[in-house]
């Protein structure tokens, strides 16, 4: 995977890189008004604030419209919360592991379900395991629990478990990827 930058990721056609124009927001769809709002208006507040950073896909071919966006923050799970304890050298000193946070992520409605999400997901484990800056074990997620659990089934799909089942009845379910998977596979 080819790299220009620190923060970006080329593969397989397509280019992940931080928002760094404001404009390329306000255009974005996903079909979800909630989640259009958020990227259009609060994201940027948020990274104002030091709070979270926005990333995009796009096309390499392409202008720089977005296919995708994914806002990350920074994020850790107690390592008591876990029912199987990760492998970690000297588990005592750690009783929080460091986490990436998807925050929110969506795909423009004429890509939907085409897999560029999987894809997204891929790209943001791959520069976690290959541009990791200060340590980062884990990504993480509160995945929406509606009837549907579409997106509980969307990130079971790309490899997340639930953290616990006490959180089954609430709108959301605590959700992660260990990323020494990729480690151990590669």
């Amino acid at each position: 995977m080819p790299q220009k930058e620190r923060n970006e990721l080329v593969d397989s056609g397509w280019k992940l890189q931080k928002v760094t124009d404001e404009h390329i927001l306000f255009s974005f769809d996903c079909g979800d008004q909630d989640l259009n709002e958020y990227f259009q208006k609060d994201a940027l507040l948020h990274k104002k604030a030091l709070l979270t950073q926005t990333y995009y896909l796009k096309a390499t071919e392409e202008i720089d419209l977005p296919v995708a966006l994914i806002d990350l923050c920074n994020d850790s799970i107690r390592l008591k919360k876990f029912t199987q304890t990760p492998d970690l050298p000297e588990k005592k000193r750690y009783p929080f592991l460091p986490a990436v946070k998807i925050t929110r992520l969506g795909v423009s409605l004429p890509f939907q379900s085409l897999g560029v999400g999987s894809h997204l997901i891929n790209m943001i484990k791959q520069l976690f395991i290959t541009r990791n800056r200060t340590g980062c074990r884990f990504l993480t997620v509160d995945a929406y629990n509606n009837e549907d659990q579409k997106a509980i089934k969307f990130y079971q799909k790309n490899g997340f478990q639930h953290l616990s089942d006490k959180d089954k009845s609430k709108k959301t379910r605590a959700m992660f990827f260990d990323l020494m998977r990729l480690i151990k596979e590669g």
